[in-house]
């Protein structure tokens, strides 16, 4: 084992593309790699570190879509159907320097490499700062890590950066830029009319893969009774609030939370179910409050919303092993949520 880890620090050394210029003022013109992984709430945390580093650094922004392409990433939902990852952001606005790419890495960042997974599996933080110098920041945790200054003229970035940290700084840029670039939907009309009131409440409760056994035990958080709890909450501190419903599986929302049925007296509105990711969480950022899961892409509509004055409830915990992520913010009201502790 020591000898393929001192072939693997030797490889990464004489890379000649990442090389090293020890005075970061020199470096004239950047280039940040974005390797996407996961859907479009994943690919956006990517995204959105991918914008602080170019805030800072300058350069254009590349997104990697390799693995989206050609590692045949699929998740199952409870029902069994398999959907594959795609490039989810082509839909946005973005950033006008951003280019795509369809580019392996190489062996020594693969996260899919055998040596590559034993060493950060091990080492997590020594891989991390030992690639950073040659310009690959790669951190697949769920624990922020502070990134050092990096003295390269190619930045390849891999990871889930779900933490606002990642991105502090970039926040206006961000709401303007994660923005669809096609009109709202007419036959969505109504819903936009019900979020801009400044009652309404936007609920986004995750179903599909949440659901398979598996996935469950670790993911399943926000049960019937964090939102029960929740709705009556919010029904304490607005005047008489309307709930919009959204979800990657209604037919189960509807027949598991029954909410009609458990608070005849409150308003729901439920999204067609029909509509595209950047639509759905259009209709979701223009509402005004806010009941999230933990998924993320509950977090950015809640995030991406224009109202300063909103009132965002979530789970307490993001894992049912009792564990927080660096996603949670000072102003959320924190519920109980399911746990397996």
């Amino acid at each position: 084992m020591e000898q393929k880890v001192l072939k693997f620090i030797l490889v990464i050394s004489y890379d000649k593309k990442y090389k090293v210029n020890k005075n970061v003022n020199e470096v004239a013109m950047r280039t940040i790699h974005v390797y996407l992984t996961g859907r479009l709430g994943n690919q956006l945390f990517q995204y959105a570190f991918a914008r602080k580093l170019q805030k800072q650094y300058g350069g254009k922004i590349i997104c990697n879509v390799y693995d989206l392409e050609h590692n045949n990433n699929k998740i199952k939902n409870n029902k069994g159907k398999s959907e594959k990852f795609q490039y989810d952001m082509s839909n946005y606005i973005l950033n006008d320097n951003v280019e795509i790419e369809d580019r392996k890495l190489p062996w020594y960042a693969d996260f899919n490499n055998f040596l590559v997974k034993v060493i950060k599996k091990i080492f997590p933080r020594l891989y991390f700062e030992l690639m950073a110098k040659f310009g690959y920041l790669i951190w697949q945790r769920d624990d922020y890590i502070n990134i050092p200054k990096i003295c390269t003229s190619q930045i390849t970035i891999c990871g889930w950066w779900q933490d606002f940290r990642f991105f502090n700084g970039v926040n206006e840029q961000l709401s303007n830029e994660i923005v669809p670039k096609t009109l709202p939907v007419q036959k969505n009309k109504e819903m936009y009319e019900l979020a801009k009131n400044k009652e309404s409440v936007c609920i986004s409760i995750r179903g599909g893969n949440y659901l398979v056994p598996k996935i469950k035990e670790l993911l399943f958080v926000c049960d019937r009774d964090y939102f029960y709890t929740a709705i009556e909450q919010m029904n304490l501190a607005l005047n008489k609030p309307e709930y919009l419903i959204f979800s990657d599986d209604l037919d189960w929302v509807r027949s598991y939370l029954r909410l009609e049925e458990k608070f005849p007296n409150y308003k729901f509105h439920y999204e067609s179910g029909e509509d595209s990711v950047e639509e759905k969480i259009r209709m979701m950022t223009a509402c005004n409050n806010f009941i999230i899961s933990n998924s993320s892409f509950s977090w950015w509509a809640q995030y991406l919303s224009k109202n300063k004055n909103k009132i965002v409830m979530a789970p307490n915990s993001w894992f049912a092993d009792g564990r927080q992520n660096g996603l949670y913010m000072k102003d959320w009201i924190l519920l109980p949520g399911r746990t397996r502790r």
